[in-house]
């Protein structure tokens, strides 16, 4: 099974400082999916890595600023931190009206920067999981926003859900979708659909288990091999009817 990772564009145009926010973006846990220096590598990448935050230098290389190009992909909806130099009221009020979520003034502390990052990914996260709650569930069908967009997922196409720190990840046939609800809330609206705790950090859908694996203590869905845990074992095999 795959581990589910935060993506983060890095925008800036000074090599050292740039390295310095990926060595501390990867502590954190997450992932640098690209490092550019001007809008229009930068305008490439949100295209082809499409972050999930993009930490954002306003005086580039190229011919748009930071907030231009945080303007131009305002309706993609991803959130931007920017990290500048520029202390200025009129360049900060300038970034509020982009898809701001923070501002972070060089030289760049370490630690303001951690919190800046994991703010801004809670503040996303509380205002998506509003919007989830309000979805979730409709009649046979479940939503999932991504990338500003709530797509509609046939809740038998769930093959399970696993518990990411702070999120959970689901995982259907047509890919992984990164949700603010924790694993016991989503477990109370998948239930009478049939799902059940495998493991203390995994929720599946029993109506897609092929196999149990039982010197492995793992279930098989597909390609995808959860954890069973003897905590939930018998719990399991009385729900599939299982018979010795």
């Amino acid at each position: 099974m795959k581990n589910f990772s935060l993506n983060i564009l890095i925008v800036e145009d000074d090599v050292s400082l740039a390295l310095d926010l990926e060595l501390t973006v990867e502590e954190m846990g997450y992932n640098v999916v690209a490092i550019v220096d001007n809008s229009k590598d930068a305008f490439k990448a949100i295209g082809h890595h499409d972050p999930d935050l993009i930490l954002m230098d306003i005086e580039l290389n190229g011919n748009l600023s930071g907030i231009q190009i945080a303007e131009k992909i305002e309706q993609l909806d991803i959130p931007v931190l920017y990290v500048t130099s520029l202390n200025d009221q009129v360049h900060f009020e300038k970034a509020k009206q982009t898809n701001y979520i923070g501002y972070i003034v060089k030289p760049v502390n370490k630690f303001t920067l951690r919190s800046s990052i994991e703010t801004a990914f809670r503040t996303v996260a509380k205002q998506e999981k509003s919007e989830e709650e309000n979805a979730f569930p409709y009649k046979n069908t479940v939503f999932f926003k991504k990338r500003g967009i709530l797509h509609r997922i046939s809740i038998k196409s769930i093959l399970y859900v696993s518990a990411a720190d702070d999120y959970t990840v689901t995982t259907t046939d047509s890919g992984d979708f990164i949700s603010s609800l924790r694993l016991f809330e989503i477990q109370k609206l998948l239930e009478p659909f049939g799902f059940a705790k495998a493991h203390r950090s995994h929720l599946v859908n029993l109506n897609r288990v092929q196999s149990i694996d039982t010197d492995k203590k793992a279930i098989l869905i597909g390609e995808h091999e959860v954890p069973l845990s003897r905590t939930f074992r018998d719990e399991i095999y009385e729900k599939i009817s299982y018979y010795k």
